[in-house]
């Protein structure tokens, strides 16, 4: 009897772990997700996968970096949006707020999909531990790219990310 209480204590400690059992690094399949932009529009993982390859920026607007990305991430919204890449930008949603990122947006003239992700749910299932981090899923689900950078080569896995 003591046996069975340990295991149901180790296996609750085990998945009570932070992080366990969501998408971490290239080749993790995505957690399920739903995300909503300050417009209302809904953005949902099962939406999504299957169809076309996403980008997820999860970033802050006290995050100097996140900022030196912008233009990058508006060329490729540009580029690769009309080939069929959904990219959103995710606010993690620590010491921020959704009034923080409207005025954030309209400041740097943000062209792309942004969503605030309140309690940083999202944040922790893709454990997200700074920012930016950027997170690139192909058509299937699949994470194929992880980094704390905008990737500058993406016409050249474009192709294998949309089959």
């Amino acid at each position: 009897m003591k046996f069975k209480g340990f295991m149901v204590i180790a296996v609750l400690l085990i998945l009570a772990w932070p992080g366990s059992g969501f998408a971490a690094s290239v080749g993790d399949t995505s957690p399920e997700f739903v995300l909503k932009s300050l417009d209302g529009t809904e953005y949902r993982s099962d939406a999504i996968i299957g169809k076309k390859p996403l980008m997820l920026v999860f970033w802050a607007t006290w995050c100097p970096n996140c900022k030196e990305e912008i233009p990058a991430l508006k060329k490729i919204h540009a580029d690769f949006g009309k080939q069929g890449l959904e990219l959103i930008a995710v606010n993690v949603g620590m010491n921020d707020s959704a009034a923080k990122m409207k005025r954030y947006i309209e400041k740097y003239k943000i062209t792309y999909p942004v969503a605030f992700d309140k309690g940083s749910e999202i944040t922790k299932r893709f454990k997200v531990q700074g920012t930016p981090t950027v997170i690139i899923l192909d058509k299937s689900g699949i994470v194929r790219y992880r980094s704390a950078v905008v990737p500058d080569d993406l016409e050249k896995h474009y192709e294998n990310l949309a089959k």
